[in-house]
């Protein structure tokens, strides 16, 4: 009896981390983890891996703000540097979220298009825009998306890893996907995308908001270092397993790995004739998980920034949270003859790092500032981690724009 309730407990800490995979597990993670090694093999394995690390460094420095502190991340933030700097982070939240919003909304509608067989993906983009929305307005919120996203993360870890048991991989090429490189200049686009998914740095900030809300202290400090691993390294696995699976099934065959059909093909040696359906009623849950996550993630940032109460259950966040599914369908509707909806997933996911130079220069600032912080200001390991994930999305962004500007005959060196 005592390890049932122990392990309820357990669960239930792990909570906060889970919620944050609904980010992490959406339909961008899962398109674009299954395009890179259905297209590259293994050659892009380093992506997701220095990712997860990364956002498990700046998940639990966030973390430890919120616990320490007993505030939100933007009030940490005037704190230290100013009203200002406070609403310009919550803005640049909020619209790195909204490149995330309209990717999840073009996977839901590219999901049940693909599922349901009727009707475009955008019909069904505002059909389930619609129904989300509403669901924002239940009472105890944060209890039932907790269950969403726990089932989502179930489905997922079980289809894939099995899959993932059946075809093998191949260690050699693997181990060699572990090594730094762009096989090409559309490998970049797609890498940043890619690293994006698993390190999103507006999701870690709300991870203070996490910690609010389940009204925890410093008392929970090492417990909920621990839960924070636990979760962002389970949904990391899912997202390199995805690649690995894609890799190994896909990789050298002709698959069309853009299309619904193309990426249930990783699933056939486990699912067989079933692997459509078993893909892609996952991709249809992850995106709705997503759908309704990263909209509250994005209002709860930007209502924060300006100093109000950011609860889940607070009227502003879910106003701006419609607003953010409203906005993401609108993309939807603007882009639908702009080609295939994979497409717009992976530069959605891609233009999702703006933010990541403020929000991540904030998170390190805070954390090992010893005025806020105290005795649990960043030990000099994490201040390195936490460094080192800095630079490599500034690197990968820095790339990107020179890929970009190249085209129009600009170099950023000499």
């Amino acid at each position: 009896m005592v390890e049932v309730s122990s392990l309820r407990q357990r669960l239930g800490t792990v909570g906060p981390a889970l919620l944050l995979a609904a980010v992490v597990v959406g339909p961008g993670g899962i398109a674009l983890s299954t395009i890179a090694g259905g297209t590259y093999g293994y050659t892009l394995l380093w992506v997701p891996v220095a990712a997860t690390v990364f956002m498990i460094t700046y998940t639990w420095m966030a973390a430890r703000i919120g616990l320490v502190t007993g505030i939100t991340f933007f009030s940490a933030t005037r704190e230290k540097y100013g009203d200002t700097i406070a609403k310009v982070g919550g803005i640049f939240g909020f619209l790195t979220i909204l490149s995330f919003q309209a990717g999840n909304n073009a996977g839901i509608g590219f999901a049940s298009a693909a599922l349901f067989g009727v009707g475009g993906p955008e019909i069904w983009a505002v059909v389930f825009t619609v129904l989300s929305a509403a669901f924002l307005w239940l009472p105890s919120l944060y209890d039932k998306v907790e269950v969403i996203v726990t089932v989502v993360v179930g489905i997922m870890l079980v289809s894939f890893v099995a899959t993932l048991a059946i075809v093998g991989i191949d260690v050699s090429a693997a181990a060699r996907g572990l090594v730094p490189s762009f096989p090409n200049q559309a490998a970049v686009l797609l890498s940043l995308g890619l690293a994006a998914t698993n390190f999103s740095i507006a999701a870690a900030v709300y991870q203070t908001n996490l910690m609010r809300e389940k009204e925890w202290g410093p008392e929970r400090l090492a417990e909920e270092g621990v839960d924070s691993i636990l979760g962002i390294s389970v949904l990391g696995l899912i997202v390199m397993t995805i690649l690995l699976t894609s890799a190994a099934a896909i990789f050298g065959t002709d698959a069309q790995v853009s299309s619904a059909q193309g990426m249930a093909e990783q699933l056939r040696p486990f699912a067989g004739p079933a692997a459509f359906y078993l893909f892609t009623i996952g991709f249809f849950f992850a995106s709705l998980s997503s759908l309704v996550v990263n909209a509250l993630i994005g209002a709860t940032l930007l209502i924060d920034g300006f100093g109000r109460e950011a609860s889940m259950e607070a009227r502003p966040v879910k106003y701006w949270a419609t607003a953010a599914m409203a906005i993401g369908t609108i993309v939807i509707l603007l882009t639908r003859s702009a080609g295939s909806p994979t497409e717009l997933l992976r530069a959605a996911q891609a233009l999702a790092v703006v933010a990541f130079p403020l929000l991540g220069f904030l998170v390190i600032a805070i954390a090992r500032d010893e005025s806020i912080m105290g005795q649990y200001k960043n030990e000099w390991y994490v201040d390195v981690l936490a460094g080192l994930g800095y630079l490599t999305i500034i690197g990968i962004i820095f790339n990107y724009l020179q890929t970009v500007l190249a085209g129009f005959g600009i170099r950023l060196l000499g």
